[in-house]
């Protein structure tokens, strides 16, 4: 079953795929940062399948761009060189600048003892009935059967532009 969560916008040109829950840093293998970004609107949809001895679960996350509505069927995937690491249960695929927001008021010089409230609106989409969710600037879901290290794809258009972006949770093999 599919379901559409709806659109954001891309404004930076880049993309982060990770668990929200994790500190931006592209050196490391959990996550990743797509550059070189189609900016504009993005639809976002997240893909159920029924799961034996687990009942219905996350199986896909995928964010397309809007030019390609339609025709996201069509689109040539390429495995990301980094795992999506996930630890508290959930992934998504966000504008780099609207990653990780710090709360307002909140100074940098800080430490960062406490989630955000960009974080917890995270926690609330996926802990919805949908377990998936759009909020500004990018798309949450629950990483199907939990924590664990998931495969990312990307897509591009004929100028090298990223114009989709799928997580894979489970697998059709692992059905």
């Amino acid at each position: 079953m599919i379901i559409p969560l709806g659109q954001f916008e891309v404004t930076s040109g880049k993309v982060v795929v990770s668990d929200p829950c994790y500190d931006l840093n592209p050196e490391t293998i959990i996550m990743g940062v797509l550059e070189n970004v189609m900016n504009g609107n993005w639809n976002a949809e997240v893909h159920k399948t029924e799961v034996r001895d687990w009942g219905e679960a996350c199986s896909r996350l995928i964010a397309f761009h809007d030019a390609f509505a339609g025709r996201q069927d069509e689109l040539a995937w390429i495995k990301c060189n980094f795992i999506v690491g996930v630890d508290s249960g959930q992934a998504g695929i966000f504008d780099v600048n609207k990653y990780r927001l710090p709360d307002p008021g909140v100074q940098e010089m800080e430490p960062d003892t406490t989630d955000s409230d960009w974080y917890y609106v995270c926690c609330d989409m996926t802990g919805s009935e949908e377990e998936a969710g759009v909020l500004d600037g990018g798309v949450v879901s629950h990483s199907g059967l939990g924590d664990g290290g998931y495969a990312a794809y990307y897509a591009v258009n004929d100028q090298n532009q990223i114009i989709g972006v799928k997580i894979i949770f489970i697998k059709d093999a692992d059905l």
